[in-house]
């Protein structure tokens, strides 16, 4: 998601960019950050939002097999076809749903680990690691 930035990251750690480059590179790279850091505030919301809707599919099928076994019970067969065909609705969108979560969290946890990668590669950068200067000197 971050390749761009993190290669210009490494460049600036390995020394490969010119002195004079390297106080835009970092602001730029702090920029980077703080929109990252935003990114990750929009897909926590987004996974937030697919767990409720995960939550809400799972009452609707509870519901839905209740009222089959109701209407089983006292034979209705129509009703009991109508709430097959409903159950079989929500039990595939309730697997769709519970997919779509599990990428939402595994992409979560990735940009997570690059934006926390990214964070430890600036602070580095901000200390002068590549630049040719002792750690600590200005920039």
């Amino acid at each position: 998601m971050f390749d761009e930035i993190r290669e210009s990251f490494r460049d600036l750690l390995h020394g490969r960019v010119p002195p004079e480059g390297r106080r835009a590179l970092i602001a730029s790279m702090r920029d980077t950050l703080v929109h990252a850091r935003l990114a990750i505030d929009d897909l926590r919301d987004g996974v937030e939002a697919t767990r409720k809707r995960v939550a809400e599919e799972r009452d609707h099928l509870e519901t839905v097999r209740r009222r089959k076994g109701l209407a089983q019970g006292v034979g209705d067969v129509e009703t009991v076809a109508v709430a097959e065909r409903f159950e079989a609705q929500h039990a595939e969108r309730l697997a769709v749903l519970e997919q779509k979560l599990a990428a939402q969290e595994g992409e979560l946890a990735l940009v997570e680990r690059e934006v926390a990668e990214m964070k430890e590669q600036l602070k580095a950068a901000m200390a002068g690691v590549g630049s040719g200067m002792p750690p600590g000197a200005a920039t």
